[in-house]
């Protein structure tokens, strides 16, 4: 759960707090069948998506997540999510906070993000809550509400989640589509920024992915060779992508925190 992320429709981050699972799972024990709670109206039943396929490092985001709600106390509740996975549940619920907007109804949309860096992929599920409170109190701060005595919660529904591995490639040399990266080139994902580290040494990049990620630019011909400078620029959902991929085994170093002593904005791709 450490990994955990909410982009709103904007593509802004929204505010993430960590609560004890426990704690959640005792709210909905006592609450869930209040004529106050809140309810889940509509979700997607799974989110398939490929690793990597909207930003080239160790975070994967799904598509839009609308998740409509009913809430009789008039505020949007705040939404909850607990991984799960062959019967186990995360320690800690990730919360991201209610609107005192009052609304009874309406659809919190955003894309959902989590770590995954692993080549295999993974399939797990996501409990999915909202916390309300009968006095719209505290609607907006996660770790009060969920002690609070006017705080309800739903029975929890789970979204299915499967994360597909990349297309990927053991080697060989870069440049157009060929017989080990049809479609595409063969690229490193390997980058390093003040905010982390991630990716692969080398990774079959499709034309399809490279537009969906920077927002419509071309596929470059070629992968940018060492000494290339401006190899990760801005993400059009916010965050960072790789804007001019390094070749394989080279790794995109953006400020001299991560061996980019030239100062050149976006970094340079180096081994």
């Amino acid at each position: 759960m450490a990994h955990l992320e909410l982009d709103d429709a904007t593509g802004n981050a929204v505010p993430l707090t960590y609560v004890d699972a426990t704690a959640v799972s005792t709210l909905v024990a006592a609450t869930s069948t209040s004529p106050k709670a809140p309810s889940i109206t509509s979700e997607p039943v799974s989110l398939p998506f490929l690793l990597g396929s909207l930003i080239f490092d160790d975070t994967a985001f799904t598509d839009i997540l609308d998740v409509s709600f009913a809430d009789p106390n008039g505020c949007q509740p705040m939404l909850a999510f607990t991984l799960t996975k062959s019967g186990a549940r995360s320690s800690h619920t990730g919360c991201f906070p209610g609107l005192h907007d009052h609304k009874m109804a309406g659809t919190i949309s955003g894309s959902i993000g989590f770590a995954a860096s692993l080549p295999t992929g993974a399939t797990f599920g996501v409990e999915t809550v909202l916390v309300a409170s009968t006095d719209c109190a505290s609607i907006d701060d996660p770790a009060t509400l969920v002690t609070l005595a006017t705080a309800v919660t739903n029975t929890p529904l789970t979204i299915n989640v499967s994360i597909s591995p990349p297309q990927s490639s053991g080697g060989g040399d870069a440049g157009g589509g060929s017989d080990t990266c049809p479609g595409g080139i063969l690229v490193s994902t390997l980058e390093c920024d003040p905010i982390g580290s991630g990716g692969q040494s080398s990774y079959c990049l499709t034309a399809a992915e490279y537009m969906q990620a920077t927002g419509g630019l071309p596929l470059p011909a070629t992968c940018a060779a060492s000494g290339t400078t401006g190899c990760e620029g801005a993400a059009p959902a916010g965050g960072a992508v790789l804007i001019d991929p390094c070749c394989p085994g080279l790794t995109c170093r953006v400020t001299s925190t991560c061996g980019d002593s030239s100062g050149a904005t976006g970094g340079t791709c180096l081994p």
